[in-house]
């Protein structure tokens, strides 16, 4: 999927899109030309993302909560750790 697609998809804007991947939460597959294209796995990343910022998470601790293939890898003691947080 092009970037705009994505965008259109997930209802996140193409500039954070670019945003997150430069923080490495993210991984597109190339470019093409002046587009991004992404797998489809990146809307189910992109949702836990949104659910760990709702959750209070930085999107340090999201990076995290990723493994470098995009796979997700979330760590329950630091869950447990934020929910006593709140």
């Amino acid at each position: 999927m092009d970037i705009s697609e994505v965008a259109r998809k997930s209802g996140v804007a193409a500039s954070a899109l670019r945003f997150y991947e430069r923080k490495g939460l993210i991984r597109s597959l190339a470019s093409e030309g002046t587009r991004r294209k992404f797998a489809p796995a990146v809307l189910d990343q992109l949702a836990l993302i949104a659910l760990a910022q709702a959750a209070g998470f930085s999107l340090g601790e999201i990076r995290v909560m990723f493994t470098p293939g995009g796979e997700p890898n979330i760590d329950r003691a630091m869950l447990s750790a934020k929910a006593d947080e709140l």
